[in-house]
């Protein structure tokens, strides 16, 4: 689906901090058909057809225990999501700060540990296409506290969440939309964060593909009450992400 303006709390773009840029753009360009649009300094832009989907950027030497995708959320002011952040209990890693011409960005902890950013933008509205194959299709966020993380995310961003039911998800939809886009789950109090799920056809030869061209699968596929069939795997560089064959 083509999208110009995501919605004020909906996901609405992702970066992938990996230690090996050109070991990403060969494994999920092969993956998922992606073509890569390197930036000056090193910021890499993924598309397919034509439409932004996701960027990469290498981590500094040290700073490889940082890989991973990170989930950044749409807003329309960042100095009032920031606000609203720290009044629900969240904290702030890195405030405010333009992004060239492209928007303002902040990253942020919520009160379980789950790090995401949030986005304002400005010539970059994010994501041109989402909930397709070969591009963002849900959003899992793995916590210790899905009743506390529920209030966090609804108080900051204004989500409205289907209850869990036994060993179910909390799936959630943002203000004014009307499809959930992601679902928070009972998880490990010491790992707690968000995995990006990407969409896929099928995900059984998905998975066998991701393996061939150097990834793991962690999770092999599985049927997801209210989502569809999920997996979760690793890129040859160890980054998790997950693949989805929606309902």
């Amino acid at each position: 689906m083509k999208i110009t303006r995501h919605l004020p709390g909906a996901p609405c773009w992702a970066d992938l901090d990996t230690p090996d840029v050109a070991s990403a753009r060969a494994f999920y360009s092969s993956l998922f058909g992606w073509d890569a649009l390197e930036l000056p300094g090193g910021y890499v832009n993924f598309t397919l057809r034509g439409e932004k989907i996701v960027g990469a950027i290498k981590l500094k030497e040290g700073e490889e225990h940082s890989a991973g995708w990170s989930v950044y959320f749409m807003t329309d002011d960042l100095t009032e999501t920031t606000k609203a952040v720290e009044a629900a209990g969240g904290s702030v890693v890195s405030p405010p700060r333009k992004v060239s011409v492209a928007g303002s960005a902040a990253v942020y902890t919520a009160p379980d540990g789950a790090v995401f950013g949030a986005w304002e933008p400005d010539k970059h509205p994010g994501s041109g296409m989402v909930y397709e194959p070969g591009t963002p299709s849900w959003f899992g966020l793995s916590t210790s506290d899905v009743d506390g993380s529920t209030a966090f995310f609804a108080q900051v961003f204004g989500w409205t969440a289907v209850a869990p039911t036994a060993g179910d998800t909390a799936r959630v939809t943002a203000a004014g939309a009307s499809a959930e886009f992601g679902g928070i789950t009972n998880g490990s109090a010491i790992f707690p964060g968000w995995t990006l799920h990407f969409g896929v056809e099928d995900i059984d030869t998905a998975s066998a593909t991701a393996v061939s061209l150097g990834g793991r699968v962690i999770s092999s596929p599985t049927d997801v009450t209210g989502v569809g069939r999920c997996a979760v795997l690793k890129d040859p560089s160890g980054v998790t992400f997950a693949l989805v064959t929606r309902a």
